[in-house]
């Protein structure tokens, strides 16, 4: 009896070591399989950092070696400094001299004008680009147009009026033109006299500029170019006020293939600049003037025509106007 108790025993300890045998199993695979993950993520950065570290040797093939050098003495300073000095004023230079040549050539460059009578033209260059303004008279006309310098802007403030009586006959498919400067403030008015056996009418027009009197040139019949188209016929008057200092072409087209006699009346009021404190006057009777241009402020130079000469074959008048460059 105490022998089956003994054994009893035995086989309960037994039973009892077995089963925390099996406890401690499980749980060092459950460890074990918790902690592998965390450990697969820092070998994957390991890799990572292994693969974006550039190898030894690329590191030495594409290494650059340079070398800087230092003035060392203060002669070798100065001589690097003057060397600068020198490169920037070439610079500076030849830019001026492009600079200025464009200008000449372009904005400066020598222009011929026409122009009727009491032309007030005012020209005022930049005197950074202009040493000199030169007018040569080219027709040779009894009367001469006269250079005036003055120290400042005159003011605009003369007036004058004029008329003109023009008798033309005007063939087919022909014009003839009449050119004014005029500034700003002055009017033209135009009365005409239209004499056609077939009433036929003709074209009145005002163009401002050069150019815009050559566009309708090419097209007499279209209107859109001009300051002021008319078609004209019996008798008529018309008006323009001039809001811009500029030359003026007072035109008559015959459009039709027979001739036609026109009479126009032109009346034009002009606002002249006032040059009674002119320090230099010039007349074109000589052939040529200059009037310099003063650095740096500058000054200015208007360029006057005489009145209207009754019977006087024509009172228009052809000079050169050219500048003269400043030198760097």
């Amino acid at each position: 009896m105490e022998e089956l108790d003994h054994t009893s025993s035995v086989l309960a300890l037994s039973s009892l070591a077995s089963s925390l045998s099996s406890t401690n199993r499980e749980s060092s695979g459950a460890a074990s399989t918790s902690s592998s993950p965390s450990q697969v993520r820092e070998e994957e950065e390991e890799e990572e950092e292994d693969y974006d570290r550039p190898p030894q040797t690329v590191q030495q093939q594409t290494g650059v070696s340079y070398h800087v050098h230092f003035p060392t003495t203060d002669d070798e300073a100065s001589r690097l400094i003057r060397d600068d000095t020198w490169s920037c004023i070439i610079v500076v230079l030849t830019f001026w001299f492009f600079v200025s040549l464009t200008f000449i050539l372009g904005v400066y460059g020598s222009v011929n004008l026409r122009f009727g009578p009491n032309c007030s033209l005012l020209v005022q260059p930049n005197s950074f680009f202009v040493e000199y303004i030169k007018v040569e008279e080219l027709d040779g006309a009894k009367t001469a147009p006269t250079l005036y310098g003055l120290y400042k802007t005159p003011p605009l403030d003369v007036t004058t009026t004029w008329s003109e009586i023009h008798n033309a006959s005007l063939p087919g498919s022909s014009h003839k033109e009449w050119i004014y400067i005029l500034n700003k403030g002055s009017q033209i008015n135009i009365s005409y006299s239209v004499n056609s056996p077939s009433s036929s009418s003709l074209v009145l027009l005002i163009a401002q500029g050069s150019e815009s009197f050559a566009q309708w040139l090419e097209d007499p019949s279209y209107p859109n170019t001009t300051l002021s188209w008319n078609i004209i016929c019996g008798s008529g008057m018309i008006q323009q006020d001039i809001l811009k200092s500029s030359s003026y072409y007072v035109a008559v087209g015959n459009l039709n293939s027979e001739e036609v006699e026109v009479q126009l009346n032109i009346r034009v009021k002009a606002f002249l600049y006032n040059a009674t404190a002119a320090y230099y006057k010039c007349s074109l009777a000589q052939g040529s003037c200059i009037s310099k241009v003063f650095f740096p402020h500058g000054n200015a130079v208007v360029l006057t025509s005489p009145g209207p000469e009754q019977g006087a074959a024509s009172n228009e008048w052809y000079v050169k106007l050219s500048y003269g460059p400043v030198h760097p």
